[in-house]
């Protein structure tokens, strides 16, 4: 069994459940930010529901963790952290790979236990007197929370730091509850030592990665609120309206046939994310990003950003994001440009097309200076009084 020494920080994600590129990085970023923060990191987790578990070799989510299991021996022992340095809880309570013994003297010795955007809790969370949550999913959370659903309210309700990426809650014009509880604003991270910021050549498209609709629309206060397929249909025509071309890898329930006659080009996201180096080189084959926000996103003026953009800006591709109300705290304008319609994508792409590298460099600038892993991450531990 190890013993620790300080400083310990105990990270709870989700990457052997949702075992993609940009799931993993979503993680990674976090763990490598506390590692040059100076922290040692134990990975932790847990199998919170039925079937939660996704196997990409038959494309189909289970309750078998074997697949989860041997993706993290894969993936983590390349950023710093062995098998005795990781606790995956299944849905029997068996601890894999560090043992409960492990997990237990990780959690007593560790500084803080840091939730990544995973409605994670079990008893032992308790040794560690010092947790915060991280929501990644902004209205979707607060709202279940207000509703009791289970999962999410038992977890959160153990947590007195809470994260959010809807940046904007509490504003007047954000409609974001506060669910009874009190929210710090953050941001997605990148450890931009992950992406090299390569030259762009040749006529590169417009790409993103995107889940077509990761559930069902609900409503909240009279107003129904839906997924990125909702806010899609408004962009539908926008291959044909210019010359650039749009490589959309997209999962979920697609109509796909639809999507082609309309001019976009599908690539297969399983190929694309498969892996770390694929993904990247996804990222580094395109010309920027063209990213569409959740509908929830979008009409609660959450602010929210994504944590794919922060990847494409990292290797110096510019950004078209979906406005949410972001531009109020990130500089726009180089770099990223802020959409709400065709005519506004339209227009970026004609000064992109004008003045690309300086906008890629500006992605890579703004990428350092607002999404650093080690920065955001060191500011939220003050925040919270963890250091």
């Amino acid at each position: 069994m190890a013993t620790y020494k300080p400083p310990l920080a105990v990270l709870i994600g989700f990457i052997g459940k949702f075992p993609v590129a940009g799931m993993t990085l979503y993680n990674l970023h976090y763990i490598v930010g506390l590692q040059e923060l100076g922290y040692e990191v134990h990975y932790v987790e847990r199998q919170n529901r039925p079937q939660e578990c996704y196997d990409p070799s038959i494309d189909e989510f289970t309750d078998n963790p074997g697949y989860a299991l041997r993706y993290l021996e894969r993936v983590l022992p390349r950023f710093g952290i062995p098998p005795e340095r990781c606790s995956f809880i299944d849905s029997g309570d068996h601890c894999h790979c560090s043992g409960w013994d492990g997990l237990r003297n990780a959690l007593v010795h560790s500084d803080f236990a840091l939730t990544i955007a995973d409605n994670t809790w079990f008893d032992e969370l308790e040794r560690c007197p010092q947790r915060a949550f991280v929501d990644g999913d902004p209205l979707f959370t607060q709202v279940a929370m207000l509703e009791g659903e289970p999962v999410i309210s038992t977890a959160i309700e153990h947590y007195d730091i809470l994260f959010t990426y809807g940046v904007r809650m509490g504003m007047a014009d954000c409609t974001i509850p506060m669910a009874n509880r009190t929210w710090f604003p953050t941001r997605p991270v990148v450890a931009t030592r992950l992406w090299d910021p390569t030259p762009a050549v040749g006529p590169l498209p417009l790409t993103t990665v995107m889940n077509w609709s990761a559930g069902k629309d609900f409503s909240y206060d009279g107003v129904v609120y839906g997924h990125k397929n909702r806010e899609f249909e408004r962009f539908i025509d926008l291959p044909r309206m210019t010359a650039r071309r749009f490589v959309l890898a997209a999962g979920g329930p697609a109509p796909k046939a639809r999507m082609r006659a309309h001019g976009w080009q599908l690539a297969d996201p399983l190929d694309k994310t498969g892996t770390i180096e694929s993904y990247q080189t996804f990222i580094a084959d395109s010309f920027g990003d063209f990213g569409i926000a959740k509908h929830a996103y979008v009409a609660s003026h959450s602010g929210w950003f994504s944590d794919r953009s922060t990847c494409y800006l990292a290797a110096g591709r510019p950004v078209l994001h979906q406005e949410t109300g972001f531009s109020d705290w990130l500089p726009t304008g180089e770099g990223i440009f802020p959409f709400s319609t065709v005519d506004d994508v339209l227009v970026a792409l004609e000064e992109l097309d004008a003045n690309y590298e300086r906008h890629a460099e500006a992605a890579r600038r703004i990428a350092e200076e607002h999404f650093e892993a080690s920065k955001v991450v060191g500011r939220m531990l003050d925040e919270a009084g963890f250091r």
